[in-house]
């Protein structure tokens, strides 16, 4: 009979990655049962009791345990319930060895905790039928699941009137039994009345596949009449076993067949259609439900089994994705860190282009001090000379007049020297690295030094006018006054002179009043009511900037100028300077001098100084 079974469990499934452990088993009984499972390709081993089971699960857990109903140190009983306490080890099916029929022992052993109980009088190939359905693999996707409570079991009785499981209920049931609905099988009632969802179907027809596809619906265990005369057993069997695969599902179906209807034959169709477990019409009624409630407790537990791998899975990924993130904000720092060097380099290079546009006028600057000193230097070797020789001839008073001319040039020469310091020093504020940090700024101070060092370009004909009602002191970068500050008034002298030009090209009358640039600062509430503003405005009477203009002007690398006299990046550069202190900078026509105003709006900050988490 087991040549029949062979071929269609080769068929349907590959048992190459199957383990059996058999722990306790007589050894003559075993070595035929190994015969039989390591000719389907399963892999058997075996140990003397329960606690060299135990012993070597720390290793390997096998995909089976085949036990006897009393090992020798423990019952089986004891055994199942230590295997279900254990997250590792809840999910493998055991298999109790009986030494002969007993339904009420089996029912026992069944509540607490086995899978399946085989007597050893029986057919081994019914051993080998329930072994391979056990070991079965069931494609249940667990996705959206997330949310699983608790629910009784749902049960469907397959069988209509003249089926065997129909008149078995019949004759199973108490004379005193009371059914709460009544026109159902004693099973339906009995399994409702245990508080299981039982729902019987008549009609193949009437059974709601679609349900199976839904894991709320899905019903655990469908049990099908096989020898129902109303609609064909196995071929239902073989639909339901069908939708389970394509819902991935795992619905355990159980079979019942006529009274010794269990032939090798039968078995062998029974686990083609997909049945996980079959009896015949003498099983008690005890041990049905038994048997039921096993198969759905081992559904239970590969539903757990299979969950808690999803949500490790997904731990794991969420854990490869925060890594990925990690990583991915690091790379995000260190091109900020890098962002924020080349911006720093830019204002450098800004500010370097500034430095050599005002070259010529610092040169000149130089150079009237220094020819100064250089001829007064003659005139005061001279004087100390005419001084000496009038002391030797004894002519004091034109020793007094010679030493008076060379005290008055040394005076005007220190006078230029000073200038050549302080310009020096100018120069040496203006260009430094360490704009990047907040501290405390005297504004006017600073201005002046801008101002200074603006004196070639603005000339004798700009007159600057500084209003600056604002504190002296701010907590900013040294680039707000260095870089802004001196770009807009360099640049309102640029547009003061290319008007002059035009005017003179044109041969227009100029103007009587001067060319003036104003500075004014004061403070102002924020628009958003929070602290005040440090506001900074420089107005210039020169042509404007014009509107459609006033939005680009502030763009990297644009300029109004010819090619070759501007390079785009000072009025970029003072944006973001600005932008750095969490402000803003606009340009308007609305100048009192009728030229461009530009006005600059920053936080007021009176606290400690810090380093800027910003450069410009």
């Amino acid at each position: 009979m087991s040549a029949d079974f062979m071929p269609v469990a080769g068929k349907i499934m590959d048992f190459l990655s199957c383990s059996i452990l058999f722990a306790g088993v007589d050894a003559a009984w075993q070595a035929h049962l190994e015969t039989l499972l390591q000719a389907r390709g399963l892999r058997v081993k075996s140990v003397a009791d329960g606690r060299s089971a135990f012993a070597g699960f720390d290793e390997d857990l096998p995909d089976l345990l085949v036990v006897p109903a009393r090992l020798p140190d423990m019952p089986a009983t004891q055994l199942c319930q230590r295997l279900r306490l254990n997250a590792a080890t809840r999910g493998i099916p055991v298999v109790v060895l009986l030494p002969e029929a007993n339904s009420r022992q089996e029912a026992e052993i069944l509540e607490r905790g086995a899978d399946c109980c085989f007597s050893m009088a029986d057919n081994p190939l019914l051993l080998v039928f329930r072994i391979c359905a056990l070991l079965r693999e069931y494609d249940e996707d667990l996705a959206g699941r997330e949310g699983v409570v608790f629910r009784q079991p749902r049960i469907v009785i397959m069988t209509a009137p003249g089926g065997v499981l129909w008149a078995w209920s019949d004759r199973q049931k108490p004379a005193d039994f009371e059914p709460i609905r009544g026109g159902q099988p004693y099973l339906v009632e009995l399994l409702q009345q245990n508080g299981e969802d039982a729902l019987l179907v008549e009609d193949p027809e009437k059974l709601d596949l679609s349900g199976i596809a839904s894991s709320r619906a899905c019903p655990d265990c469908v049990v099908v009449d096989l020898a129902c005369p109303a609609f064909d057993g196995l071929a239902l069997a073989r639909t339901i076993a069908a939708f389970r695969r394509r819902s991935r599902q795992c619905t355990r179906i159980m079979g019942m067949v006529e009274h010794g209807g269990l032939s090798g034959e039968q078995v062998a169709r029974a686990f083609h259609a997909g049945i996980d477990d079959l009896l015949d019409a003498d099983t008690p009624v005890d041990l049905l439900v038994s048997r039921i409630g096993s198969l759905v407790r081992r559904k239970t537990l590969q539903d757990e089994a299979r969950r808690e791998e999803a949500h490790i899975e997904s731990a794991r990924a969420r854990m490869a994705l925060a890594d990925a993130l990690r990583r991915v904000n690091a790379d995000l720092a260190a091109a900020n860190r890098k962002l924020i060097e080349a911006q720093a380099k830019l204002v450098q290079s800004a500010k370097m282009a500034s430095l050599g546009e005002l070259a010529a006028g610092i040169a000149h600057e130089f150079n009237n001090p220094l020819a100064f000193v250089l001829a007064h230097e003659n005139t005061v070797k001279r004087s100390m000379v005419k001084a000496l020789h009038a002391v030797r001839s004894q002519d004091l008073v034109t020793a007094e007049t010679a030493l008076q001319k060379g005290s008055e040039r040394l005076s005007a020469s220190l006078i230029g020297l000073s200038r050549m310091r302080d310009l020096v020093a100018s120069l040496r504020r203006f260009s430094r690295l360490e704009e990047g940090e907040f501290r405390r700024l005297d504004v006017p101070e600073a201005i002046g030094m801008v101002l200074t060092l603006l004196a070639p370009k603005l000339g004798q004909d700009i007159e600057v006018t500084c209003k600056l009602e604002a504190p002296p002191e701010l907590v900013c970068q040294a680039a707000l006054v260095n870089q802004v500050v001196m770009n807009i008034v360099s640049n309102a002298a640029d547009a003061i002179l290319d008007k002059r030009r035009e005017t003179i090209q044109n041969s227009e009358p100029m103007l009587s009043h001067a060319d003036r640039i104003l500075i004014t600062s004061f403070l102002e509430q924020a628009e958003n009511g929070k602290g005040e503003e440090y506001v900074i405005q420089i107005s210039d009477t020169g042509p404007g900037v014009p509107k459609e203009l006033q939005e680009r002007v502030f763009e990297p690398f644009f300029t109004t100028k010819p090619v070759g006299s501007g390079t785009g990046l000072g009025l970029a550069t003072a944006y973001g300077v600005v932008q750095a202190h969490g402000g803003n900078v606009v340009v308007t026509n609305a100048s009192t001098l009728g030229g461009a105003c530009f006005t600059l709006r920053v936080p007021y900050r009176a606290g400690e100084e810090r380093r800027g988490d910003n450069v410009a």
